[in-house]
């Protein structure tokens, strides 16, 4: 299918009638065993062509309808997923189905039981945005401001227990998580400079880190009770942090820094905070064009716990400024318009005790601390609609996918709208590759697609702190990226670094929008040959590039299987000095190289 469907029919809302809670769990069900698959955890047989069966050690089988993809994964029929024996509420449960296939899962008891109650939390966010979307069509979705649009998208694509906020009560989900669009207003701190470390760019001062939440009025409320409290600017650095780290982990972790007065709470003020869909990621809901938040919630959440380390904070607003001068001045990013979100200023306060333990746990040593990152509103023109570019393989409640309601809205056929969605995102990210050695992690939500007229029209890149990473070999444009930059960003083969392209958005992102364009008719060969086609074009008009493409082979017939369920299995939820690393499975089958045999 290549001309866009007809979305906008009314549909009737009495389709959906399903309890959320129970649609909640077939769809996790059916997300579970297609990742789980893929990742090669488990091991479906077709019995006859579309019929699988999933027979496990302890007795039971599941069985549906299904087809692979261009990518080898399961497209399941949900409404075709039966268990047998089949449950005493005939309704899905994928929570038995981890107690079913903990045998080949390799789960230990702990680790199951702690599972389990990750994904309860992924339940219950779920069951919300079950229950949000009983009511949107994927028309009226793409109509809501594109911050509030977050709040009805259903996270990481891969990861089967993307919700599960380890540590928050229901009362901590409603106050704080996206999916509530809570209102949320930060606490404050005075900070002693001489202990905490501070990096703003030589073009911003702290005055405009103060008005990145807090309107004038706030601010003179805050000044005097600094005034009160004999809270002198020139020794305290004056920061937020987020109303749950104070209540969970500072007041308590930190009360010694309280006691000695080298840490002051302020209390609560300034503008009304929406959350992101990373949570500790705020946006300012009374005046968005202000910097965005972004603050430590020592909570475990898609499978590591969401502090911000200490070790990039000085060098983030060096980094983003050289990206944003790259961005401005070279010709391929700066006739796409591709938009760098600097972090201008960072802030970081060490605690004095988990700090003498260097190789302690990670998320002692990421308690406290902030990044100001600019907003995708202060870069974009008033008709011009930003979204997260996992936004597009979203659903609504009846099935039907959110790109095609972009691509009907923007009177464009798919081929074209795809074109322009391949222009603006990919070839940028892979100019910055090949011509700079820079790899970024391009998953759905470190992506902003901006949208004019419903049609792609350019990128905004996000998240450099940690998320991106350098070629090891002495790449000439690499000289101007300053040392301090270059000490503490990590330096990876051509090899490795490829997979922050390949695996970081071809299969975190580019696999769920094929598929779901799979799903109403349009080819997912045709989808990658357009994407091969676009990359062939960039490689030709640019000859003097040649080896860099060689390096950068996006075209080889074989590209890495990274499994991230997998690992929570095998490492269950014991600490550790590092953040958790993916697993690999066998090689897959490259869709780019699968296009051009034919």
């Amino acid at each position: 299918m290549n001309q866009p469907a007809p979305i906008d029919q009314p549909i009737s809302r009495r389709q959906v009638t399903d309890n959320p809670w129970q649609k909640a769990n077939l769809k996790l069900l059916v997300k579970t065993l297609s990742e789980l698959d893929w990742e090669e955890a488990i091991k479906p047989t077709e019995t006859v062509s579309g019929q699988f069966c999933l027979d496990l050690d302890s007795g039971v089988s599941y069985q549906f309808s299904a087809a692979r993809s261009i990518w080898g994964q399961l497209l399941i029929d949900s409404k075709t997923v039966s268990r047998t024996p089949p449950l005493p509420a005939k309704a899905a449960d994928v929570s038995q189905f981890f107690i079913d296939a903990r045998t080949e899962l390799g789960f230990e008891s702990a680790t199951l039981c702690n599972f389990l109650e990750e994904l309860g939390n992924t339940l219950m966010a779920e069951s919300r945005l079950q229950d949000n979307h009983r009511t949107m069509t994927a028309s009226d979705m793409i109509q809501l401001p594109a911050d509030e649009l977050q709040s009805q998208l259903d996270g990481h694509p891969k990861v089967t227990v993307n919700k599960g906020r380890m540590g928050w009560s229901l009362n901590d989900f409603e106050a704080f998580a996206t999916e509530f669009l809570p209102d949320i207003q930060l606490e404050w701190l005075a900070l002693s400079r001489k202990k905490c470390h501070l990096r703003v760019a030589s073009d911003l001062d702290e005055q405009h880190l103060l008005d990145a939440t807090l309107s004038q009025s706030e601010q003179e409320r805050l000044q005097k009770l600094c005034q009160d409290r004999g809270v002198d600017s020139s020794h305290y650095l004056l920061m937020p942090v987020h109303p749950w780290q104070w209540l969970n982990k500072i007041v308590n972790l930190f009360a010694g820094e309280i006691a000695a007065g080298h840490i002051i709470h302020l209390g609560r003020f300034g503008d009304p905070m929406l959350p992101q869909q990373s949570l500790r990621t705020l946006t300012n809901r009374a005046r968005p064009q202000q910097l965005n938040i972004k603050l430590p919630l020592s909570i475990l959440n898609t499978s590591c716990y969401r502090g911000i380390p200490g070790r990039y904070i000085t060098a983030g607003p060096a980094l983003s400024k050289w990206l944003a001068e790259i961005a401005a001045q070279d010709e391929v990013l700066a006739s796409r318009g591709t938009i760098i979100l600097e972090e201008p200023a960072g802030a970081f306060y060490p605690h004095p005790l988990y700090d003498q333990v260097a190789d302690g746990p990670y998320r002692y040593h990421e308690m406290l601390g902030c990044i100001w990152r600019q907003s995708v509103h202060s870069k974009t023109a008033p008709e011009e609609q930003s979204v997260l570019i996992s936004t597009l393989f979203q659903k609504d409640g009846y099935g039907q996918p959110l790109i095609e309601a972009y691509i009907h809205r923007s009177g464009l056929t798919t081929e074209a709208w795809l074109n322009k969605l391949f222009n603006a995102v990919v070839i940028p990210l892979y100019h910055l590759m090949c011509k700079y050695g820079v790899g970024l992690v391009a998953h759905g939500q470190n992506v902003t697609l901006v949208l004019a007229d419903n049609q792609p029209a350019k990128v905004a890149l996000k998240d450099f702190q940690g998320d991106l990473r350098l070629i090891n070999q002495n790449f000439p444009e690499l000289d101007s990226l300053p040392e301090e930059v270059q000490a503490v960003t990590t330096r990876l083969p051509s090899e490795h670094l490829i997979h922050d392209l390949q695996t970081g958005h071809f299969v975190s992102v580019l696999r769920f929008i094929s598929n779901v364009l799979a799903e109403t008719g349009f080819s997912e060969h045709r989808f990658y040959q357009l994407l091969g086609q676009q990359l062939q074009s960039y490689m030709s008009d640019h000859p003097s590039l040649a080896d860099r493409f060689k390096l950068f082979d996006l075209f080889e017939t074989k590209m890495a299987r990274i499994c991230l369920n997998r690992v929570r299995f095998r490492l269950g939820y014991g600490d550790s000095t590092e953040r958790p690393l993916p697993e690999l499975g066998s090689n897959l089958a490259n869709p780019l190289a699968l296009t051009l045999q034919g």
